[in-house]
């Protein structure tokens, strides 16, 4: 036995190859939506409907990964990760090139339903695996790097989507995405090992998973710090979605200028993932995440007071950055701080986890975008409020500190 688990280890990857197999592991929902955000308004003139339609293309994409999300961590913790990870991006290449040759909507509708449910598993696997080996402030430092990855693509994506649809079509997106899935094949079945042992997996049987799922949702230290996480990442998502309307509509630019929001975004969540290492050496995670608060109410006091006294500009772009920035430190800590008490089903906590990110996702992009991006101030008061919820959260779990935490029990339970 030392033998086999000595052998596993020298089969395991570098932290600095695991950080890049991750992030590109994450990147399956950025590669499946931010690509396409820049084609939407070609597809919307070529099969000659409504932007309202085409945007339903995302929503339901979220939906999707949202339901399919909160299954992939219970099926990976049984089966294993790789096998997971294997059948989530056939069913996404199959659905992507498919997609090259749909000609309706409708057929759209149906094969991005099937992309969402493929794609859910990107982010629950890759933080099932980092959990797999890794816990407390090394993971919490892995997870940066990886979050910073996924990050450098909010340029990257859309602006390769809007190139790909400005010089060959809408389609080629999706044959874009198709390749890009097989060539992420590739590289996971050459370098990346089976992290969760036979000894450790857990049952599908429903009583058994039912137990599991109650443990997670019982868990109030997962509840607190993952509806942090969640509440600030629908405020970004909010502007993600809103990006072509507030460039065309509000700032009156051309559509290929969207940049202009992720361009902000993108520079404050890479400053702040960047930083984070040193922040959490010098103020430990409490520190780390009341300074992260702070920065995340003052950009929004800001948002608010420029969306109100000045007409729509690029200075209403600025708070972007600091927001992202403030989000970008706090990140790290919520999603690894509320999984840490729950390692033994780190799967299914992901899933969880995972589930609440993307539903929230959805929502901001099906429903609380189009409601609110003909006004900077409607869009700052929807994050002010979202900003407001994650910090009660955060309140509510450094006040239950002070008090002692019993531990966790552990919900595993083999097949």
């Amino acid at each position: 036995m030392a033998m086999q688990n000595r052998n596993a280890d020298e089969n395991l990857p570098s932290p600095a190859a695991l950080v890049l197999l991750l992030a590109f592991m994450t990147l399956l929902n950025s590669f499946s939506t931010d690509m396409l955000i820049p084609a939407l308004p070609a597809m919307s003139t070529d099969l000659g409907i409504s932007s309202w339609q085409t945007q339903q293309t995302i929503s339901l994409f979220f939906v999707a990964c949202a339901f399919a999300s909160l299954w992939y961590g219970a099926i990976a913790d049984a089966w294993g990760r790789r096998p997971t990870l294997f059948a989530s991006l056939f069913l996404l290449g199959v659905a992507a090139a498919a997609c090259v040759f749909a000609t309706g909507i409708e057929q759209l509708w149906g094969l991005r339903i099937l992309q969402g449910l493929a794609a859910g598993a990107g982010l629950v696997l890759s933080r099932s695996i980092l959990h797999d080996l890794h816990q407390g402030p090394d993971a919490q430092r892995l997870l940066s790097r990886i979050t910073l990855i996924q990050t450098a693509s909010l340029l990257v994506t859309p602006s390769l989507g809007a190139w790909l649809s400005a010089h060959y079509g809408w389609r080629m997106v999706f044959a874009a995405l198709a390749a890009i899935v097989l060539i992420l094949a590739t590289a996971y079945w050459r370098w990346l090992p089976e992290t969760l042992p036979r000894a450790r997996r857990l049952s599908l049987k429903p009583a058994t998973l039912g137990r599991v799922y109650l443990a997670v949702l019982r868990t109030p230290r997962f509840i607190r710090l993952s509806l942090a996480h969640v509440a600030n990442w629908t405020s970004m998502a909010l502007y993600v979605v809103s990006a072509p309307a507030i460039v065309v509509g509000l700032l009156g630019r051309n559509g290929t200028d969207i940049y202009m929001v992720y361009g902000p975004i993108t520079l404050g969540l890479t400053a702040g993932f960047w930083l984070f290492p040193r922040l959490l050496r010098h103020w430990q995670a409490g520190g780390t995440l009341a300074a992260a608060y702070l920065i995340l109410g003052t950009s929004t006091v800001l948002n608010l007071a420029a969306a109100w006294a000045w007409p729509a500009g690029f200075i209403h772009l600025v708070p972007l950055f600091t927001y992202s920035f403030g989000l970008a430190v706090a990140l790290p800590i919520l999603i690894s701080g509320a999984m840490e008490p729950l390692r033994q089903s780190a799967g299914v906590a992901a899933s969880c986890q995972t589930f609440l990110q993307y539903g929230m996702t959805a929502v901001a992009a099906g429903l609380l975008a189009p409601l609110l991006w003909d006004s900077l101030f409607s869009l700052a008061l929807g994050i002010g409020v979202l900003t407001l919820i994650g910090g009660l959260a955060v309140l509510l779990e450094g006040r239950a500190k002070r008090r002692p935490i019993p531990e966790s029990r552990p919900c595993s339970e083999t097949s």
